[in-house]
């Protein structure tokens, strides 16, 4: 059998009826595997999302070799999987978008915005030093000669926080309106436009176009924000509320509610932002009504939870092999997982100004460290401007897996110490008997 499997080759001129009995093939594997192992995560304290990553890499050439990758997902297949990807990231931000409660961040925008800040910045500042250590033939790719945008990229890797990932883990747990989850959620949204810049703007110095369309994107960026918060959203009220009976939503309320979903992902994806943003603020500037956010939250959640997300995070491991990581390397490695996990956690210390404890701190940081495949969004640009090797690439790769596997560890410890300083602080108080 094994003997058989490795004298496979790649199907050649896969087009028409075969491509797609390969997609859907491909798409019924990766949501099979997303599951099960989805379901043993789970079962040993990890999240599903993790489960989902290792489905894509398992199927990818880390574990079954080039060949027999493409033979199970061959080249012309993957274009199309990828377009099911992007789709399914759209809707799963929508659905978080949908599900974020506004009215948990009120008064701390502010503060938000100051975190977000922070943490993009302080990891970018970290990648410069790590980028330092990393120029050399094995790191970089043919354009990669020049410091500045070598550092810029691997500074973008470092700064990425999951946006999907985080609303993942929050949802499971139950606390995506919690006071930091909350605050976590609001400060990523404002990473999310942050950090898109941040890559926009190395990608703008690598291709060394001049700082004239990066410019362009920051001010088509302001615009859609504010056209969608005091144009779209006062319309949207206008349009949808009256299709709204008892507990149901009419079919032309869908049809206005996913074909907008879809064009704000267009359009976010077309000024630079990345599609993801444009899912997510659909979700916010739909109306407010609890009514309506509950019905259209209970008719995409599974299709968006089960169905569409493990095609997203499956997609990037078909690009991942982690055999290229040796002896060798391990040391480079580790200097980036300190720099991505410790800028991470830096950048969250001023919220002690705000009157959180350390304890929520630690929280804000964990959140923050989550980076999902969105990571590989910064490391996918770097490779296809050959700024960055296929090696450093693999490097990211490993930073997502472990980033995500210690999230909701570093969370569930934090909640236990959260308790037993609670549960000394009375004793303490107690006076003393006699």
């Amino acid at each position: 059998m094994i003997d058989w499997l490795q004298h496979l080759s790649p199907p050649a001129n896969v087009t028409g009826a075969v491509l797609t009995a390969y997609v859907l093939f491909d798409v019924f594997l990766i949501v099979v595997l997303a599951r099960l192992l989805g379901s043993l995560m789970a079962r040993i304290g990890q999240p599903r999302v993790v489960g989902e990553i290792l489905a894509g890499i398992l199927l990818g050439p880390t574990l079954l070799g080039d060949t027999l990758s493409q033979v199970i997902a061959p080249l012309q297949a993957r274009p199309t999987v990828g377009a099911i990807a992007t789709l399914a990231l759209i809707l799963f931000m929508f659905l978080a978008g949908v599900e974020y409660d506004l009215t948990k961040v009120k008064g701390r925008v502010g503060q938000a915005g100051l975190l977000a800040l922070l943490a993009v910045a302080v990891p970018a500042l970290l990648g410069f030093p790590v980028a330092q250590a990393m120029h050399t033939a094995a790191y970089i790719g043919p354009k990669g000669q020049a410091m500045l945008p070598f550092a810029l990229f691997i500074g973008a890797a470092l700064s990425v926080t999951a946006f999907p990932v985080m609303a993942h883990i929050l949802m499971e747990r139950g606390e995506l309106n919690s006071r930091m989850g909350s605050l976590g959620v609001a400060a990523t949204g404002i990473m999310s436009v942050l950090m898109f810049s941040y890559i926009a703007f190395a990608g703008t110095v690598a291709a060394n176009n001049g700082f004239g369309p990066f410019m362009l994107n920051i001010s088509l960026m302001i615009l859609f924000v504010l056209a969608s918060w005091f144009v779209v959203r006062p319309l949207l009220e206008r349009v949808l509320m009256p299709m709204v009976h008892g507990e149901t939503i009419n079919g032309n309320g869908m049809a206005i509610v996913f074909s907008g979903m879809v064009l704000y992902g267009l359009i976010a994806d077309r000024i630079g932002i990345n599609a993801l943003v444009g899912g997510f603020m659909w979700g916010l500037v739909l109306p407010s009504s609890p009514v309506l956010r509950k019905i259209i939250s209970a008719k995409v959640y599974d299709i968006a939870m089960i169905f569409f997300l493990p095609v997203f995070f499956a997609q990037a491991g078909f690009a991942a092999n982690l055999k290229l990581i040796t002896a060798q390397t391990l040391p480079v490695v580790a200097l980036v997982l300190l720099a991505a996990i410790g800028g991470k956690f830096i950048a969250a210390v001023p919220a002690r100004a705000f009157g959180l404890s350390w304890n929520d701190v630690g929280v804000l940081g964990a959140l923050f460290n989550t980076r999902g495949l969105l990571v590989l969004v910064a490391g996918l640009i770097g490779l296809q401007l050959q700024i960055i090797s296929t090696l450093t690439f693999t490097i990211i790769v490993v930073v997502a897996l472990v980033t995500n596997l210690m999230t909701l560890p570093v969370l569930n410890l934090i909640s236990r110490l959260q308790r037993r300083a609670l549960a000394v602080v009375p004793q303490e108080g107690l006076p003393e008997a006699g």
